[in-house]
């Protein structure tokens, strides 16, 4: 795991070298054990290393080509590099070191483009053809490692993390996604909240190459709902456990020690089982807790780790050791943050990291197969019939008459909207029309959902959580863990799993009404079932209570939206805003889930730090 920025310049000049070592520096939380630099007329490559595998110094990057020909920057892991190395020896390549970093270099020499399809992994990479002039630039299939593209007249600059630019170049904000923000906490697919700057889509590679910059898909997460009609839950339930079991121990492989984040839930539960049963040791497990009872887990989380004889380590997080890590969290975050969890995230990686440099997370287990309450059949059903009324705006407008005042708007506002797309948002709808007026067309890849799933909703509700909401967990993943100089691996997060996944039918996988009913049936095996089948907590951050109480998070919440700045933001729907804060201190409105309360305190406290000039205090 490791940061990465290439600069390729338009007019053949070449980037100012203190630049670059200033950009390389912003990101060196990613790699604290090494640094290299590559500099060529019409190329430069930056590069800090967190060592995981091979920790010998022939890992080094930018790492060259046996001919020289060829440099790579490489940022993830590789997990099946051992069998693909195996399988270039037979055809005679050579290695010099044991690293996936010269088993990715010499598998795109042997193969180009096509040997991202032979990968396990997380990663993103940019590789320099020093003959042609080129760049081959790529990104996981999931879009699990970032990779950004900032574009100026002069230069086309590759990087792991935005922030990077900042020495570089000022960032300005792009107003044109503040909305998306504000209502879904994310922002799926291409775009970023910066002007200027774009993401790489997931399953995407791109090329530079006669100064044409090009991006082409090569994994489409919607073509692998081909789903076996003739499987039974049985044979499910085993196919899942045998592809579940390779993929963990696939992310086992490290030359640094690892752990597991054990959140008591199914998810980390299983991986915690079955990582201590493949490896054989004691391994390092980790949790958040609080002292609200609602949102605590502890019980659970101790019951698994004496069962698989961890070394568990459980940090109580409170109000103030939470406010006092939000902005850092920020910093980290790049964008506003998406959940109050990523604070605690941030925290559990820098405690962390004092035992660890590797952890394993149970991220897309709930998109995958289907833990969340909006899949349960009634749900789905409701689901079909909003949607049914939302594609017929005269039978809307019929209803809306009929029925009493309150409950036909409530239902005009359920029904204007893709009750598929805007089942992801954390607000009640009254309140997003308020603020939207019907206009989403720019909320791409959001909007072109349905068109993808060929207007069969549960396919649009599974891939509005897979393509559109799994991303903000990853970036959760990427950011906050590397923020501590710690890698985050998600083994529920590779194509083989998620193929599986999507080729399982849905009658399976809520199977006699449970969600998540596979995972579930598999766990029998390792923990009990009243621990399986309890309700899901989730891991929830008690921020609703914090904001109603005289102590520090309800001090910077209220410093900062009654601050100057932050009622001249032009950018702020002040009228919005004012009433809904106003029915707060009322009583009368209470976010349970962080809604918009937390999205207009998040976007205050971003733009302080990058294009306030605040950035540079977490520089120093």
């Amino acid at each position: 795991m490791c940061g990465f920025i290439t600069t390729i310049s338009k007019k053949n000049t070449v980037f100012p070298q203190d630049s670059l070592r200033r950009m390389a520096s912003i990101i060196s939380h990613r790699g604290p054990d090494d640094s290299g630099f590559f500099f060529s007329e019409s190329l430069s490559l930056a590069f800090r290393r967190l060592k995981i595998i091979d920790l010998s110094e022939k890992g080094h990057q930018p790492m060259f080509s046996q001919d020289g020909r060829y440099v790579i920057v490489f940022n993830g892991e590789i997990y099946n590099y051992m069998e693909i190395r195996e399988e270039l020896k037979k055809k005679g390549i050579v290695f010099n070191s044991d690293s996936d970093t010269e088993v990715l270099l010499n598998s795109y020499i042997q193969w180009g483009e096509k040997c991202l399809h032979k990968f396990i992994g997380m990663f993103a990479f940019a590789i320099y053809d020093q003959t042609e002039k080129s760049v081959f630039f790529a990104r996981d299939q999931l879009g699990i490692k970032p990779l950004f593209i900032f574009e100026n007249a002069e230069y086309v600059i590759l990087t792991s993390e935005i922030k990077a630019i900042l020495p570089f170049s000022q960032l300005e904000p792009d107003f044109s996604t503040f909305n998306e923000y504000l209502i879904f906490r994310s922002l799926p697919g291409e775009r970023t909240m910066f002007k200027n700057v774009r993401s790489l889509p997931a399953g995407h590679f791109g090329r530079w190459n006669n100064g044409i910059l090009s991006k082409h898909s090569y994994f489409k997460l919607e073509e692998t709902f081909d789903q076996d009609a003739n499987l039974t839950f049985a044979a499910a339930c085993e196919k899942t456990d045998t592809v579940l079991k390779e993929s963990i121990q696939l992310h086992l492989r490290s030359d640094v020690e690892l752990g597991v984040q054990l959140s008591g839930g199914i998810d980390s539960s299983l991986i915690t089982a079955i990582a201590s049963k493949l490896t054989g040791r004691r391994l390092h497990s980790f949790s958040i807790s609080f002292s609200e009872d609602e949102y605590d887990e502890s019980e659970y989380q101790k019951r698994v780790s004496l069962k698989y004889n961890t070394e568990h380590h459980d940090f109580r997080m409170d109000e103030d050791i939470f406010t006092t890590n939000i902005e850092r969290a920020l910093w980290h975050y790049e964008h506003p943050l998406n959940d109050p969890n990523s604070v605690a995230t941030y925290y559990l990686a820098k405690k962390a990291k004092d035992f660890v440099t590797v952890m394993l997370s149970g991220e897309g287990a709930d998109e995958s197969f289907l833990g969340y309450v909006k899949f349960l059949p009634e749900t789905i059903q409701r689901l079909k019939l909003r949607t049914m009324i939302h594609h017929r705006k005269r039978l809307r407008s019929i209803i809306s008459k009929i029925w009493p005042f309150q409950k036909g708007r409530a239902l005009l506002s359920a029904t204007k909207y893709p009750p598929a797309m805007f089942a992801l948002s954390y607000a009640k709808l009254n309140l997003i029309d308020e603020l939207l007026g019907g206009n989403y067309s720019e909320m791409i890849p959001r909007s072109l959902i349905s068109g993808l799933a060929h207007g069969n909703i549960l396919s649009e509700a599974i891939l509005q959580d897979e393509i559109c909401d799994l991303p903000q967990w990853f970036w959760r993943a990427d950011r906050m863990g590397m923020g501590a100089s710690l890698e985050f691996r998600v083994p529920f997060c590779t194509e083989k799993m998620f193929k599986t996944a999507n080729s399982i039918p849905y009658k399976l996988k809520v199977y006699q009404g449970e969600r998540k009913a596979i995972l579930k049936k598999i766990a029998e095996k390792y923990i009990e079932q009243d621990q399986i089948y309890r309700k899901k907590i989730g891991f929830g951050t008690p921020i609703d209570k914090w904001i109603c109480k005289k102590g520090k998070y309800h001090e910077l919440f209220e410093d900062t939206i009654n601050s100057v700045s932050f009622k001249d933001r032009s950018f702020i729907n002040q009228n919005h805003f004012s009433k809904i804060y106003k029915a707060h201190r009322n009583g009368v409105y209470t976010e349970h889930n962080s809604a918009f309360l937390w999205t207009y305190f998040n976007l205050e406290l971003w733009s302080r730090i990058f294009f306030d000039g605040k950035w540079k205090n977490f520089t120093n």
